[in-house]
């Protein structure tokens, strides 16, 4: 009988923040960024002040994003909320953007995209946690683990 190895997930855990701003209304993305200040434009936009960006995740972790057989999963917590997402890895994704981190329900790719065909966007966060989110003094858990689908 053949025996199979567990899944490895890899997995990068940090934190942001909440702003004012915060719409959370956008329908296909959901952004977190490390910039400090935001607009009314960034309806997509969940947390600021994040202690990291897509170019800064762990080596490992954009590894299996960057495979088609990649898996990802984004959890945000704050206060008594949690909320996931979750979505595929592609070898088009580049991860150098300096300052953002983008989920999408599409298959576009940019250089601040973290995964593609999300299950989730920013609009589907429940309205009581995104209340939270507009506090500036709520400090965000957001959490990233990755799993490579493909392997046995």
């Amino acid at each position: 009988m053949k025996r199979s190895l567990p899944f490895r997930v890899f997995q990068s855990i940090f934190h942001a923040y909440g702003h004012p701003a915060i719409l959370s209304t956008h329908p296909t993305t959901l952004e977190i960024t490390t910039s400090h200040e935001l607009t009314q434009r960034g309806d997509c936009v969940v947390a600021v002040k994040s202690s990291r960006a897509v170019e800064n995740l762990p080596v490992d972790l954009k590894r299996v994003l960057s495979s088609s057989t990649g898996r990802g999963r984004l959890q945000l917590q704050v206060g008594p909320f949690e909320f996931t997402v979750e979505g595929k890895g592609d070898p088009r994704l580049t991860f150098s953007h300096q300052t953002d981190l983008v989920v999408r329900k599409s298959g576009f790719t940019s250089d601040r995209t973290l995964m593609i065909h999300a299950n989730k966007s920013s609009m589907d966060i429940p309205r009581d946690m995104v209340r939270l989110l507009q506090d500036p003094t709520s400090r965000v858990t957001v959490e990233i683990s990755a799993i490579d689908g493909g392997r046995p």
